[in-house]
């Protein structure tokens, strides 16, 4: 199954940024979105043995750091991530949904081990707060942006083990479809292999 992690999308979504950023602003779900908005947000799922990663293919819980899940309006099962880059990855990719119930990511503000999180923390990435460029890596081995719910949580890791705190719109295109390693379009640990016409593919 071919994935849109490639060139040519890379350019119609720098095209339709503006777009994007407006879309998810309609949707919702934003740090300051108030009770009002967040009142109807489904609950996120229980990691079991059959959340198997959308890109990697493979059960979570063969995996150590944070994890991601994404809620699809219409769909009983959450889309299941084995790293926080994947998670965020996904959103920005074309093909995927514009509409998106709710996007979790583990909460590391309520555990002393990144490595081991805890399965029922979780936190609204469009509210989280993330560490990036840190020395921390994710699951897949690669650097990952490591996420919180409290500012000062991040601030204090970032301390502890390097890199900056930034928003979840502050996440940039580059910074997660593109990071520094390999040949520059393989997400970090995205379990995906560039095809003879430069198109990323699924393993």
């Amino acid at each position: 199954m071919t994935i849109a992690f490639c060139k040519r999308h890379a350019v119609r979504l720098r095209e339709s940024g503006r777009w994007l950023a407006a879309g998810l602003a309609l949707v919702g779900l934003v740090a300051c979105g108030g009770e009002e908005a967040t009142k109807d947000v489904p609950p996120p799922h229980a990691v079991t043995e059959d959340a198997v990663g959308y890109f990697c293919s493979m059960n979570l819980l063969e995996h150590s750091g944070p994890k991601g899940q994404v809620l699809v309006p219409g769909e009983d099962r959450p889309v299941w991530f084995s790293t926080v880059r994947q998670t965020v990855a996904y959103t920005m990719l074309p093909e995927s949904p514009r509409v998106l119930s709710a996007v979790y990511v583990s909460d590391l503000s309520q555990v002393e081990d990144w490595r081991r999180v805890d399965p029922d923390a979780w936190v609204e990435a469009r509210s989280a707060w993330f560490v990036v460029e840190s020395t921390a890596t994710g699951g897949m081995g690669g650097e990952d942006p490591m996420p919180f719910s409290d500012r000062a949580s991040a601030e204090k890791f970032a301390q502890q083990h390097g890199g900056r705190v930034l928003a979840f719109n502050d996440l940039t295109e580059d910074y997660i479809l593109y990071p520094s390693g390999a040949d520059g379009l393989q997400p970090a640990g995205s379990g995906m292999t560039e095809n003879t016409d430069g198109v990323m593919e699924r393993m």
